[in-house]
């Protein structure tokens, strides 16, 4: 799988990782406080984020003194998505109205599943940044592993930014990789090894275990054959070794459709991870 400079890193820049539980509370605002005001703090967050150094971030944001703002929303939801508390990013981009914490909430919605809400922010945004949108929307179609809906939303492409003409032709690539694979069914799998032990796992690209439940059921049932014509169908011999031929040969059909499953998962679970590198590496470049 070849894709761009920018697609491979974020093979290394989203590693499959837990979602942190939403844990972070501020404390409430108190007037009687020097008000502090987030637009100030800004900068300061930024560098913070910039530096790994989230919960320094995360502590500052909580203070007492920090005057009520979309901004400080932003700036929450923000350090709350690099602390991988998604559900509570998407609290506080959500309830922020400045540009750069829609785009953000987009984001974070799509790490959350929640692609129909994010493809509802993107339609009802008006402003200037319509590739960046377009590229968004390109994004979430991806995530759907929906090929049209990305060739709709990337007709907004103009390749002419330079924040977002390494992640254009990122999700290019990653739309024609997912054109061109190979559409398994896992109950197909199942099928075919019904018919033949290991044939499924073939079908889903898995020649080692495909030749060991070959050799595995059929070993076994070389067995129970030649003890049934030694020994009578009803000898204890050819009813263990048909009992175990049987596990083997259910386990073998079931193994199939397993290949199958994870084989697409694995599939699923690396584009996404590129789809989402590429759909946020150009907001902090925009925005920071």
């Amino acid at each position: 799988m070849r894709f761009s400079r920018i697609g491979t890193a974020g093979k290394q820049y989203l590693k499959p990782v837990p979602i942190k539980p939403s844990v972070w509370t501020p404390e409430a605002y108190d007037d009687s406080l020097q008000p502090r005001y987030a637009a100030d703090q800004r900068g300061f967050v930024n560098y913070l984020l910039d530096r790994g150094l989230r919960d320094d971030a995360l502590v500052l944001l909580a203070q007492p003194d920090m005057v009520p703002s979309d901004t400080l929303s932003y700036l929450r939801g923000l350090a709350l998505f690099d602390d991988l508390q998604l559900e509570a990013a998407d609290r506080y981009l959500s309830a922020s109205s400045l540009e750069p914490a829609l785009f953000f909430d987009v984001v974070t919605k799509a790490h959350l599943g929640l692609h129909g809400e994010a493809r509802t922010i993107l339609s009802s945004y008006q402003g200037n940044k319509s590739e960046l949108k377009h590229l968004q929307l390109a994004g979430i179609s991806l995530l759907e592993a929906d090929v049209n809906g990305y060739n709709a939303a990337a007709a907004g492409f103009t390749y002419s930014d330079f924040n977002l003409t390494d992640s254009e032709r990122a999700l290019d690539d990653i739309a024609r990789t997912i054109a061109a694979h190979p559409k398994r069914s896992p109950l197909a799998a199942s099928a075919l090894s019904a018919v033949l032990p290991g044939a499924g796992q073939l079908y889903a690209g898995s020649l080692g275990e495909a030749l060991s439940a070959f050799l595995t059921v059929g070993s076994l049932a070389g067995i129970t054959v030649a003890n049934w014509h030694k020994y009578g169908l009803k000898s204890w011999r050819t009813i263990v070794s048909g009992s175990i031929c049987s596990i083997f040969y259910i386990g073998n059909i079931y193994g199939a459709y397993i290949s199958v499953d994870i084989h697409n998962q694995e599939f699923y679970n690396e584009t996404a991870a590129l789809v989402l590198y590429n759909i946020h590496i150009p907001l902090r470049i925009i925005y920071r």
